[in-house]
């Protein structure tokens, strides 16, 4: 199934047991690389209004959560800035300035989850949340659960993000081309002399089916390639192909650009060139880099759902939701 990055919504509809894309025109001025225009039917006291009585069920990628979160400290009004984990000193997340506040504003904003992207799909389409965000499209399982529910998917692209490859800091490769990439995790190119490297074995890490890494994996990369079969490679989580990496100057992963940048920078761990290009906030902003990727809103379709839900997608493609989207640390959408 292609997926077109487009900022206009895609609407999955179920019909006659066949899953259809269709392409919803734009009602409204789109973003440029200059200006960002207001939506200009969305009333601001309809944002004003949301607040921690009627805030949206919400839920996403674990990628996205920094968004989600600025996001909730816009609308509710509180300041909110990055602040230093505690895996391996590296991890960072944006939280509210003055944690220990007792208001309701604090404790709504700590308790927005995100469950990761493939329970994230699943409880939108259970109809447990009402919007969630996150940094793919559907897998197929996540259509046929959707399909069985009887549920279509209205995605909007909001912000833009790019698929990465990953190595040990030491290792000497610094830029890898899509085609070797796929001989790398297809088998045909085992040792990292073949691509300018040591003589020595490549460890190809991969991550577990239905998380987004894999899904962009998939999707982007391999083109329907088979991967190798490598159980005891698969990580389970985001922050598997660090922590493997950061031990294992013979290895490679893949995440997506928000997280290694932003939320898990690791000195151990860097990121490498595909085809010749870094990848950048300025190089995704162009998309000169080859993986840029769309991250989506995605609520119910066909249906009046949750309304403030909506509003709240709506908000995010005005000039000041395009700001939170920046402030987050995501590359902003434009045309």
């Amino acid at each position: 199934m292609r997926w077109h990055s487009k900022r206009n919504c895609l609407i999955l509809v179920f019909l006659s047991g066949a899953c259809v894309i269709s392409r919803v025109e734009p009602a409204l001025p789109s973003l440029t690389e200059s200006t960002i225009h207001p939506i200009a039917t969305l009333d601001t006291a309809d944002i004003a209004a949301i607040d921690t009585q009627i805030y949206p069920r919400v839920d996403g990628s674990t990628s996205a959560y920094p968004l989600q979160i600025t996001i909730a400290c816009e609308i509710l009004h509180v300041e909110c800035a990055w602040t230093e984990g505690d895996f391996f000193n590296a991890t960072r997340r944006i939280a509210p300035v003055d944690p220990l506040s007792a208001s309701e504003a604090i404790e709504t904003i700590f308790n927005l989850v995100h469950s990761g992207t493939h329970s994230a799909y699943v409880n939108l389409i259970e109809k447990k949340v009402d919007l969630i965000l996150v940094a793919r499209g559907p897998s197929e399982d996540e259509l046929d659960a959707a399909k069985r529910m009887r549920v279509s998917l209205d995605l909007q692209t909001v912000a833009l993000d790019a698929f990465v490859f990953l190595v040990h800091a030491d290792n000497p490769v610094q830029s890898l081309t899509l085609d070797q990439i796929r001989a790398i995790y297809t088998g045909r190119i085992t040792n990292w002399s073949e691509v300018g490297g040591p003589d020595a074995d490549i460890h190809t890490y991969q991550r577990n089916r239905n998380s987004g890494s894999q899904e962009l994996m998939q999707k982007l990369v391999m083109l329907g390639e088979p991967m190798l079969e490598s159980p005891d490679m698969v990580l389970m989580s985001m922050m598997g192909p660090f922590s493997a990496l950061r031990e294992d100057p013979l290895g490679i992963g893949y995440s997506v650009y928000f997280y290694t940048a932003n939320i898990f920078p690791d000195e151990k761990v860097r990121m490498v060139s595909v085809e010749g290009v870094e990848p950048t906030s300025e190089t995704i902003a162009a998309r000169s880099y080859p993986l840029v990727t769309d991250v989506y809103d995605v609520v119910r379709g066909g249906e009046a759902g949750d309304q403030t839900a909506r509003k709240l997608r709506d908000w995010l493609l005005t000039g000041k939701g395009q700001q939170a989207v920046e402030a987050s640390g995501y590359v902003g959408w434009h045309e």
